[in-house]
């Protein structure tokens, strides 16, 4: 399940986000039913967050928080996989970084995937890349 909030006055797409998270969970092979939260905020919520959990006093375009493997969880057979938090107001206009690109991003990230490294930024642009492209040739822009 995908939980979408929107903190913001910018209107989203819900349904569209919703089935693009539904489709990197397939691709990605997880076959456990998870819960993944995603909300959208305003440049001071994102700065406040990246300040306190990343040590960086300026706002972000995403930041996920992956679900702690301690943590209690009321539904054994569901797994909390984690929250992504999206500010569209940094998406720059013009930019190949649209909400669809920092939602795949986020997901590859509580599934795991980091760029701390060259190859592993390759790694995850390209899954970024390919999903996306086979998502909306497979769905469209609905």
């Amino acid at each position: 399940m995908i939980e979408i909030n929107n903190l913001t006055d910018t209107p989203i797409d819900e349904k569209l986000l919703k089935r693009l998270g539904e489709y990197i969970l397939i691709q990605e092979g997880v076959k456990r039913e998870v819960i993944v939260s995603v909300a959208m905020v305003g440049e001071n919520e994102i700065q406040k967050l990246n300040r306190i959990y990343r040590k960086k006093d300026k706002p972000t375009d995403v930041l996920s928080f992956g679900e702690d493997s301690k943590s209690i969880f009321p539904y054994p057979k569901i797994k909390q996989l984690g929250e992504i938090v999206i500010c569209p107001s940094q998406i720059i206009e013009g930019s190949h970084t649209g909400l669809e690109q920092l939602l795949v991003h986020g997901f590859l990230h509580l599934l795991g995937y980091d760029h701390k490294t060259k190859k592993d930024l390759r790694i995850m642009e390209k899954k970024q890349k390919k999903y996306l492209t086979s998502f909306f040739k497979k769905y469209g822009s609905e």
